[in-house]
């Protein structure tokens, strides 16, 4: 049994189309089709309903799929288990990660992982939370760190860090300087944004309609597409704004800007998820031990 064939079989039961599998499994369509083909013969049965309605497996199809998904499963923790058979674990763990933890987190994390596990090869893929999610469900990653819980019985998620959304501003600017400034004093200001659809930008949109404001009555000098950058102009006097405060904390250590405590903060949790069939493969439990002991 050529576990490609699983791979493509499952896919494609899964995203319901044969080019949606292709892409997800950076594969040519005629090439899932042909190991879809060579499974069918091998089995004897026909596996997919490809009728108007779309590709659906037929009643042997979906055997095959739980038992492939099963099999899946069991292949990936019997490599890991081989490894710690020989006493290491060895093998490659792709983690997807949002950017603020992908960023400021993830590499402190994978860090004290290597320390145990130095014979473990480890890949990232930064991107935002949706794509790490589908990432995650096209088994494109073995686990992800984003910013939203899933509500979903196949997937867990679990808490792993806390994070709020925090103003910040040049050095010495006129916010800095006042007592108890009031929230709606930032109107009078120039600001600096994120990008649309970033999930900064998005949290800080929910933190103004909170506090009786909106982005249209905000002075948007200018819309940039990382938060680095944001912070970087900041620094030069172009604006102020909302940035996470795991992202500011090092630039306010140097002196770069400054963040004003006196606005309440916005807070928001981070989680680790990965497949709920997949959660206790020796990579991903001692990757998710890791993690769960840095944040304590």
């Amino acid at each position: 049994m050529n576990l490609k064939k699983l791979d493509a079989f499952i896919m494609v039961v899964e995203k319901n189309s044969f080019s949606e599998a292709a892409a997800a499994l950076k594969s040519s369509q005629p090439s899932v089709s042909l190991k879809i083909k060579s499974l069918e013969d091998e089995l004897g049965f026909e596996l997919l309903d490809r009728g108007a309605a779309g590709i659906r497996p037929t009643s042997a199809g979906m055997l095959v799929y739980s038992a492939a998904k099963d099999i899946k499963s069991r292949w990936k923790t019997l490599e890991d288990e081989l490894g710690e058979f020989h006493g290491t674990l060895t093998g490659t763990l792709t983690i997807g990660a949002s950017t603020i933890p992908g960023t400021y987190l993830l590499p402190g994390w994978i860090k004290k992982f290597r320390i145990l596990f130095p014979k473990v090869d480890v890949k990232i893929d930064i991107g935002d939370s949706k794509k790490v999610l589908d990432q995650l469900q096209n088994h494109q990653i073995d686990a992800g760190i984003i910013g939203m819980k899933v509500d979903s019985r196949l997937v867990t998620s679990k808490p792993i860090v806390s994070d709020s959304l925090v103003l910040v501003t040049p050095v010495e600017h006129p916010l800095t300087l006042a007592e108890s400034p009031d929230f709606p004093q930032i109107q009078q200001y120039d600001f600096v944004l994120r990008e649309e659809g970033s999930g900064t930008r998005k949290m800080m949109e929910h933190y103004l309609v909170e506090n009786g404001l909106s982005l249209d009555d905000l002075n948007v000098a200018v819309s940039i597409g990382s938060t680095e950058s944001v912070i970087a102009a900041v620094e030069a006097g172009l604006g102020i704004s909302f940035v996470s405060r795991l992202a500011a904390m090092p630039a306010v250590k140097t002196g770069r800007i400054a963040i004003i405590d006196s606005f309440a903060p916005y807070d928001r949790e981070f989680y680790l998820v990965a497949q709920s069939d997949a959660e206790n493969r020796p990579l991903i439990k001692q990757f998710t031990d890791a993690v769960m002991d840095s944040s304590l």
